[in-house]
């Protein structure tokens, strides 16, 4: 590494880090916690136009991005682990800010990845590479915490004498007949079924872009295999339940995952008339 990387380096890095507390600080001192998440936005943003212009390579992008993801995450962690606290309270926010340090810089890189005429710009198939195995990282601890160690359970409870719902959606259509006609908040369902829902975009986005050389029942069999494995193995070690509601609300986040590789394929091809994912030298491979 000569000494301009070096210095590029640790300019990113100390860069991220000013991020980072400046970050922090608003969540600190402003009440709207959202009010940070967008800093973080431009904050992620701008940096990641510095990283490329400054070097021409993706490379610095997710150096930027591997820091911020991080960080963050350690210190929502600790902020969740020291819950309650009177001087700063944990809610999704800390979520959105180490989502939005990973969104940031990667949806900016694809979009100067399709925009770019030229050669300019290299190691954009090696940035999403590394992009993707950072975030299954997180994405694994996510599916831990959300399946086996904190479970995520709908508002209404579990059906007597450990009887099952095999009909999907049913359990929760009746819930919402019973909360409208009860006057209850909806609001836990709707996070619930959104948490369902985000979990399974990523497993749709991924397997459809690593799984592109698969055979379409194959892909079709890990798209519902995987949450349906994840349900079997929630009832095999206790923790919540296996619900047919659950791997619904997981297919339908599948789907949006799938139906965004192919926005983003679309948008390729309308843009830099290649399909997303194939590099510029090679008409046929994907990652060459």
């Amino acid at each position: 590494m000569n000494n301009r990387a070096v210095n590029i380096s640790s300019l990113v890095i100390l860069l991220s880090l000013v991020s980072f507390i400046a970050e922090t600080c608003i969540y600190y001192l402003v009440n709207y916690h959202w009010v940070s998440v967008l800093c973080a936005i431009v904050f992620s943003a701008g940096l990641s136009h510095f990283c490329l212009e400054s070097s021409l390579n993706y490379g610095y992008s997710f150096l930027h991005a591997a820091f911020m993801v991080a960080i963050t995450f350690i210190f929502a962690s600790v902020i969740y682990m020291i819950q309650p606290n009177q001087w700063i309270h944990y809610d999704f926010s800390m979520v959105a800010l180490v989502l939005v340090n990973w969104l940031t810089p990667f949806l900016y890189s694809n979009i100067r990845d399709m925009l770019d005429r030229g050669p300019r710009f290299d190691g954009f198939h090696l940035f999403f590479q590394r992009m993707s195995v950072l975030f299954v990282v997180f994405f694994l601890f996510v599916i831990a915490k959300q399946y086996f160690i904190t479970p995520i359970t709908p508002p209404y409870r579990e059906l007597p004498f450990g009887a099952h719902n095999f009909i999907p959606l049913m359990a929760t259509a009746s819930y919402i007949e019973f909360a409208h006609y009860s006057s209850l908040s909806l609001t836990p369902l709707l996070c619930y079924v959104a948490e369902m829902i985000a979990i399974g975009i990523p497993i749709g986005f991924f397997v459809r872009i690593y799984g592109a050389r698969l055979p379409f029942l194959i892909r079709l069999v890990i798209y519902a295999g995987i949450p349906v494995l994840l349900e079997i193995l929630q009832e095999l070690t206790g923790c919540g339940w296996g619900d047919i509601d659950d791997v619904t609300m997981s297919l339908a986040g599948v789907l949006i995952g799938v139906s965004l590789y192919y926005l983003l394929n679309g948008l390729s091809q309308s843009v830099s008339n290649r399909e997303y994912m194939m590099d510029r030298n090679a008409s046929s491979n994907y990652f060459s």
